[in-house]
C-alpha cells in the first residue's frame, strides 16, 4: 500500500453477531502489522439485534468514517445489511457475506430471499463471495466465531491479506477468550467454503 493510500473496511450486521469484536481484531492486527488505523461504529439498538456498522480506514486517511461509494471491502455478516449499506460500495470492491438473512422483527415487513438478495447484488459492479459462515461455525459449537470465519474469507480471497497478514490475525485471535476456537474458524475461512455469485 502507497504511503498516502487508505484501505477502506465496512463491516455491516446486527447487535450480537461480534461486528465491534471483528473491528477490534482489524484493528489490532493492523497496529501490529506497523499500520495507521482509524475506527468508527454507528449503531441502533445493537444489544435487541438493532443494526451495527463500523468503518475501518487502514492506512492514510484523514476520517474514521468510509466516504460513500469509497469502501473497499464490506464484510458482511448479514445479507440484508449489506443491502442496506451497499451505497458504500466503491466500483469494483469486494464483499464477503454470510448467507444468513435474519427477517426483520417489525410486524407484517416482507423479508426478501436469498435469490432475491443475491440477484439485486449480482446486479452491482461489485465482486461478490457468499459463504456459510454461521453454518460453520454452529457446527463448531459457537455461532459467534462466524465473524472470524468471514475474516479468513476476506483475508485470502482479497488485498487485505496483503496489507495485514495472516500472521498478524493469528497472533491477535491467540489474545481473546476462546482462542482456539476462533483461530479454527479463523483458518477454515481462510481455507475456503464461499461462492462467488
Amino acid at each position: 500500500m502507497a504511503s498516502s493510500e487508505s484501505f477502506n473496511i465496512l463491516i455491516a450486521g446486527v447487535g450480537g453477531q461480534g461486528v465491534l469484536t471483528l473491528s477490534k481484531i482489524i484493528g489490532e492486527a493492523s497496529l501490529a502489522s506497523g499500520l495507521n488505523v482509524l475506527l468508527a461504529e454507528t449503531h441502533g439498538l445493537s444489544q435487541r439485534g438493532g443494526a451495527v456498522v463500523v468503518h475501518v480506514r487502514i492506512g492514510d486517511a484523514d476520517s474514521p468514517l468510509v466516504p460513500l461509494g469509497e469502501a473497499d471491502l464490506m464484510i458482511g455478516l448479514e445479507l440484508l445489511e449489506v443491502v442496506r449499506n451497499i451505497g458504500y460500495m466503491r466500483r469494483g470492491g469486494f464483499i464477503v457475506a454470510d448467507r444468513l438473512i435474519i427477517p426483520p422483527s417489525m410486524p407484517n415487513v416482507k423479508t426478501p430471499s436469498f435469490d432475491n438478495v443475491i440477484e439485486a447484488l449480482r446486479g452491482l459492479d461489485i465482486r461478490l463471495t457468499v459463504t456459510p459462515a454461521s453454518e460453520v461455525a454452529e457446527k463448531l459449537g459457537d455461532v459467534r466465531v462466524a465473524n472470524v470465519y468471514l475474516l479468513g474469507q476476506a483475508i485470502s480471497i482479497k488485498k487485505l491479506g496483503s496489507i495485514i497478514g495472516f500472521d498478524s490475525v493469528v497472533k491477535v485471535l491467540k489474545g481473546l477468550p476462546n482462542s482456539e476456537l476462533n483461530l479454527k474458524a479463523f483458518k477454515l475461512g481462510y481455507m475456503g467454503g464461499g461462492f462467488e455469485c
